[in-house]
This record gives C-alpha cells, structure tokens and sequence, in this order.
C-alpha cells in the first residue's frame, strides 16, 4: 500500500496544531496528513462578519490559526468544507477526514470520505444501550441542535458547556457536575478537546471519557496502518 496521504479538513484555520499535536505521534509511519482549512482565506474579522450564525440551523465551533475561538452558521461554512474536500482530492489524497463533529449535509467526494459524527454516535449507542452519558459541548448556543442529534441517535446525556478554546483550565471542574448522576461515559463533542482535557475530566468525575480526535487517528491506523 506504501505511503498513505490523508486530507484533514477543519472547519476553522489550518494547520490545527492543537489536533496535530496529540495525534501525529499516533499515526502509523505510513500515514501522511495534508491540513484544510474552509476559513483559510479570511481574517478573523473576516470570518466573524461573513459566517456568524444567523439564528437559523446549526451552529459549528472552530479555532482560528492564531488560537482565537470562532462560531459559525454551518450552512455558510458547508460551500468552504466542499471546496477543501475537492481541493484534497485534486492534490491525490487516499481518503478526506473532518475534523469535526457536527453533522453535515450529503458532500461530493471520490475518495473515501470519513465523517466522525455518524460513527462516533453509533459506536456509543451501542455502547452505553440507553443509559446517559456526560456531554461536553464547546457553546451553549449548540445545546438545541445536540439535543436533536442525540435524540435521533437514542444517546441520553447529561450536558456540560465548556470551550476547548477558551476554557481548557476549568475542564476538570465542570466535569465535577457529573458526580452522581449514574452514567455510562463522558462524550467530549468536538474535535477541540484535547489529551490533557481529557485526563483532567477523567479525574474529576472518574468515568471512561471518548474523546474523538484520538479515536478518528486509532481508526485512521486501523484502516492504513502497514
């Protein structure tokens, strides 16, 4: 099989150092990822201005290049996560992956395209059988849209709103509201929680904690790995 080239698509800004960290010593030798990013072109400012949420639809978290948190309207950001999917294709990547865990709409692609959100989703309701798990989100204004998803995919959850951006401190203490409450895991729901979020939210409340850029790169290895 050789040398595998895998396109990495964020929402926000490439490169997601803060992803990259954690999972490129991971990754099998044979394993190579080339970064997307659908904010690339804009500014910060840029991005504020053009893609805000509108009121309507899903809501996405990101992170700019420079670390700063950015919110946006999923359906201005699905164009730009096309774009970034057919831009990877054209530079002869394997397969696409997003780094994200929302959900989106159906998107055009060749290659193998792995969307997190329906795997991640179906690997826990099998897991945990109806009991409820910890549910951390990045902002309460996706509180409405998660509890849809989640609804659809029968996940109960007990819900904890704390950004991986600008709140990676306080992770262990919000997940101290998990205490008690008889659940199965903790779901981290976003591609920007990170390994050192996870061990602090594990201290906390002591449950198994899923935290979904190590497993989408444990998946990538299972797949490609020579």
């Amino acid at each position: 099989m050789g040398k595998i080239k895998i396109g990495a698509v964020t929402i926000g800004q490439a490169p997601r150092t803060d992803i990259t960290d954690d999972i490129r010593p991971m990754l099998a030798s044979n394993i190579e990822l080339s970064e997307y990013g659908a904010l690339d072109p804009y500014s910060y400012e840029e991005a504020c201005e053009r893609f805000a949420p509108s009121g309507e639809g899903a809501v996405l978290v990101s992170r700019m290049r420079d670390g700063r948190q950015v919110t946006m309207s999923e359906k201005a950001v699905i164009p730009l996560v096309q774009d970034c999917i057919a831009r990877a294709e054209q530079d002869g990547v394997d397969a696409t992956v997003l780094l994200c865990t929302g959900r989106f709409p159906k998107l055009i692609h060749r290659k193998l395209l792995i969307l997190p959100q329906s795997i991640i989703h179906s690997l826990v309701q099998k897991l945990t059988l109806g009991q409820s798990i910890g549910l951390f989100v990045p902002d309460r204004a996706q509180i409405a849209q998660v509890k849809e998803w989640f609804h659809e995919s029968q996940i109960p959850f007990v819900p904890v709103i704390a950004s991986p951006y600008q709140e990676a401190h306080l992770m262990g203490e919000r997940a101290q509201a998990l205490n008690g409450q008889n659940l199965s895991c903790v779901l981290l729901d976003c591609m920007g929680y990170g390994c050192q979020m996870k061990k602090d939210i594990q201290q906390a409340c002591g449950l198994p904690v899923i935290l979904p850029r190590t497993f989408i790169a444990r998946l990538l290895n299972e797949m490609f790995e020579q």
